[in-house]
């Protein structure tokens, strides 16, 4: 599988019109997210959420990029999560189901 090849990833269980054949396991992606920003100031607090964004984006690529190591077409039933680091940084999680599908016939 080429890594510039077309993922599912979904939060849903399964994905309409396709049908699971195999469970490859759990993949992880992670990243840092740094969090000593002055919220009250509006740049701030712009930028913090610029960086949540980036960091959320980040990890979901790291696990779609673990998926397609394992030859996975889709990822079903992601979630994230996030875990304090320290003061200063939290790591944020994405983590799913990696799974083979196939275009359901019926």
């Amino acid at each position: 599988m080429s890594q510039q090849q077309e993922i599912f990833v979904t939060t849903a269980d399964e994905i309409p019109g396709y049908m699971v054949i195999q469970i490859l396991g759990i993949v992880v992606g992670t990243s840092l997210l740094y969090k000593k920003f002055d919220l009250n100031k509006e740049e701030e607090a712009k930028k913090f959420l610029e960086l949540s964004e980036k960091a959320r984006l980040t990890a979901m690529d790291e696990m779609i990029k673990r998926a397609k190591e394992i030859n996975s077409n889709a990822i079903i039933s992601i979630r994230f999560d996030s875990h304090r680091i320290n003061d200063e940084y939290d790591e944020i999680i994405a983590y799913g189901t990696a799974v083979k599908v196939i275009k359901n016939i019926h």
